[in-house]
């Protein structure tokens, strides 16, 4: 279920063929199988308990990766309001929570929102997916980003688009570093 990287600053492919804001991204494992499943179980069937079912699975990663975010700050990938209206809670915030505390790292709360409601990403081509989210999020408190080291939470990371947007963002309001997690990988 989990990437094996070869070494601690391994590259992918995809960040090898593309140039994104963010300074590394590193996930759980792959979007396939009983991860899949778990993260629709968890979004979209609006069930937030479900990370006390992923939250062994970030505990074990953790101990196999402690190194990773130490320094950092955590922030989250924020739905819109009408989005979280909708949905009922916020999965990427419940996500960065419990990464947060189970690192024992700070959680910047209300630092980033997003400002506009995004169609899905879901069968988007990655040029698509990449207008989609420009200009969709916005930091509130840039004295909360700006020579912070951050790590960004969400549940996803796929052509890396919203990530890539957020932490342009983040960038732009001053932030020293911003790193990415996510449960999945596509």
């Amino acid at each position: 279920m989990e990437y094996e990287y070869p070494t601690k600053d391994f590259e992918c492919g995809l960040c090898r063929k593309n140039t994104y804001r963010f300074d590394r991204a590193r996930s759980l494992g792959v979007y396939a199988s009983v991860l899949k499943e778990l993260v629709h179980f968890f979004k979209y069937q609006r069930h937030p308990g479900a990370i006390r079912e992923i939250a062994p699975l970030l505990e074990q990663y953790l101990r196999e990766h402690n190194e990773t975010h130490a320094g950092l700050e955590v922030v989250w990938v924020p739905l819109h309001p009408d989005k979280l209206k909708e949905r009922g809670f916020d999965q990427s915030y419940v996500l960065a929570d419990r990464l947060a505390r189970l690192c024992g790292l700070p959680l910047v709360e209300g630092a980033l929102r997003r400002v506009r409601d995004t169609p899905p990403q879901a069968r988007k081509t990655r040029a698509e997916r990449m207008e989609n989210v420009k200009g969709a999020f916005e930091v509130v408190r840039p004295e909360w980003v700006s020579g912070r080291r951050l790590l960004v939470v969400d549940d996803v990371l796929t052509t890396g688009a919203t990530m890539n947007e957020v932490a342009k963002v983040l960038k732009r309001a001053g932030a020293d570093r911003v790193e990415a997690f996510t449960l999945a990988r596509a």
